[in-house]
């Protein structure tokens, strides 16, 4: 792989972090938390505090939804990373026992 150890395990901090930082955001959106209605894809003008209300409730949804991805896809990167500090680790304990061999 293309990865060398030390990028792998960046790569792996930096999922992890995702992972949780995601995932909390995406309860916190689907739990309608006010501190977090001015990242909501929303128009200023709203005719009717029904219509506001409703299209709240659609956008806090939407951007659950969309955390939940994002962080689903961070464990993935996190899974490969994982993957490429294995196959590191086989390649360094196999070029060992090759030198120990000669």
């Amino acid at each position: 792989m293309a990865c060398g150890p030390k990028c792998s395990f960046f790569c792996l901090f930096i999922s992890v972090w995702g992972v949780i930082q995601l995932t909390l955001m995406g309860i916190f959106f689907l739990t309608h938390s006010l501190t977090l209605v001015d990242d909501l894809p929303l128009t200023l003008l709203s005719h009717s505090l029904e219509r506001f209300k409703s299209d709240a409730d659609a956008a806090y949804f939407t951007v659950a939804i969309r955390c939940f991805a994002t962080a689903f896809l961070y464990l993935c990167f996190g899974m490969l990373s994982i993957y490429c500090i294995c196959r590191n680790k086989a390649k360094e304990r196999s070029a060992l026992k090759s030198s120990l061999k000669h």
